[in-house]
């Protein structure tokens, strides 16, 4: 295996885990495998196993992959395949080799004195300079707001879905090779847009309070919210993540809960044998200050043969910041992590197995917050507690999200005065208090 190869391999790998928001492979658990498999297949549409992911990350290789492997990782990594990774590569290698013999040429007409003595005047302010960027760096953030760029935009329907949005944007004024226009979190929703049109149409399928981004290369130059909210509660499934399939009110289970069953989760082709995410959004402006409110609900799932560790993820979704609480079977505590304003958790790290529960059963949840001190309580029994700086803001979603069948029950919000501001007790037609 030629060192070019090698090199370039460990530089795909190393920005496919930055993107999949993996560090420190050497704690890597099964689970991260797994969840690094399904990251490559949304991206690309290729699934690589989970033991192929194993031996590349840990170089247990003598030869490169096999080139199809080799392709879904660079592009999942750059969005190339191998081949034109691999030239892109060789062609820029060559080009700074051009240009160091340009500079040394050009060099070679002055004399060594002069050269020696504009190097011990030039070397000290370089020093400097590279030192002070450095220090800025460490202070900035990835992304970028470049102030000579507009971004807007305009939704076509209210509280309706599939809703198309026209995004207008101005990028003239930035020297960029590509430019992206991503709808939400979902990098597979990113479309490439160009100088000389001002307008982009895209279409949302699910509901939510998503942050738009515009692109140039790499770097995010604006972001912006767009609410998409609809009229009642919404049911979705992915499989794979870049795949939504939606379910219309009359698929939805005739009982006192929120819930589908499989049979029609199989009509809409999603195999429930294999990893797949259901969702329940309710997306609105709920008149709730995320800093100060009260949140109630029951929640259950039933159990899937290939489903080990069965888990519900709680999201509220305030205009600054959210909620994110994920509560798991019995013994599933390493898999939760949890994400309250600017404060974050991770079970592998932290004790966070009082979030766990007989996940089968009907449970009960609560969060208190007050002055973003935050309570959380499973059963009538406080779980877990934090506190937070940076203000969540208004709530504009509630959804629930589960890596298997899941149910809901006696959803309700209250304002930091207790005045309830929704309520949802799930009555067979599922009509809900406002």
């Amino acid at each position: 295996m030629e060192p070019s190869d090698s090199a370039l391999l460990e530089k795909v790998k190393r920005k496919i885990a930055a993107e999949a928001n993996l560090v420190e492979m050497r704690k890597w658990s099964q689970k991260d495998f797994e969840f690094l498999s399904f990251f490559i297949e949304e991206k690309t549409g290729c699934r690589l196993s989970v033991s192929t992911l194993k031996r590349i990350w840990s170089n247990d290789y003598r030869r490169l992959p096999h080139i199809s492997t080799l392709n879904a990782l660079s592009t999942a990594a750059f969005d190339k395949n191998w081949q034109n990774l691999k030239s892109a590569s060789i062609t820029n290698r060559n080009a700074k080799k051009v240009r160091s013999f340009k500079v040394r040429s050009v060099g070679q007409k002055k004399s060594y004195r002069k050269i020696a003595i504009g190097l011990l005047l030039v070397i000290p302010i370089v020093l400097i300079l590279i030192g002070a960027a450095t220090v800025i760096q460490k202070g900035q953030p990835k992304r970028t707001e470049v102030t000579e760029v507009s971004f807007g935009h305009t939704k076509t329907l209210e509280n309706q879905l599939p809703n198309t949005v026209v995004f207008q944007y101005d990028i003239e004024a930035i020297d960029a090779d590509r430019f992206f226009l991503q709808q939400s979190w979902d990098r597979s929703r990113r479309v490439e847009i160009f100088k000389g049109n001002r307008e982009q149409t895209d279409i949302y399928y699910i509901p939510g309070y998503f942050t738009a981004k515009l692109i140039a290369d790499e770097e995010v130059i604006k972001e912006m919210p767009v609410h998409v909210t609809y009229e009642n509660w919404f049911i979705a499934a992915r499989q794979p993540m870049s795949n939504i399939v939606t379910f219309d009110k009359y698929l939805w289970l005739r009982k006192n809960y929120l819930g589908i069953d499989t049979e029609t989760l199989g009509s809409k082709g999603i195999d429930v044998n294999r990893d797949f995410q259901l969702a329940y959004y309710h997306v609105k402006d709920f008149d709730v200050d995320g800093d100060n409110l009260t949140y109630k609900a029951s929640f259950k799932m039933d159990p899937l043969e290939n489903v080990d560790c069965p888990i519900i993820n709680i999201h509220l979704q305030g205009a600054y910041g959210y909620y994110w609480i994920m509560i798991g079977n019995k013994g599933c505590g390493s898999e939760l992590s949890q994400r309250v304003g600017d404060k974050s958790y991770d079970g592998r790290t932290q004790d966070l197995t009082k979030l766990t529960t007989n996940i089968y059963q009907w449970n009960e949840f609560e969060i208190r917050t007050t002055n973003k001190n935050v309570h959380i309580l499973l059963n009538g029994s406080e779980v877990f507690s934090t506190s937070y700086k940076t203000s969540i803001d208004g709530i504009m979603e509630i959804s629930y999200f589960f890596n298997g069948m899941g149910l809901i029950d006696n959803v309700e919000l209250r304002d930091g005065q207790g005045e309830i501001k929704f309520s949802d007790e799930f009555q067979i037609y599922h009509e809900h208090v406002p």
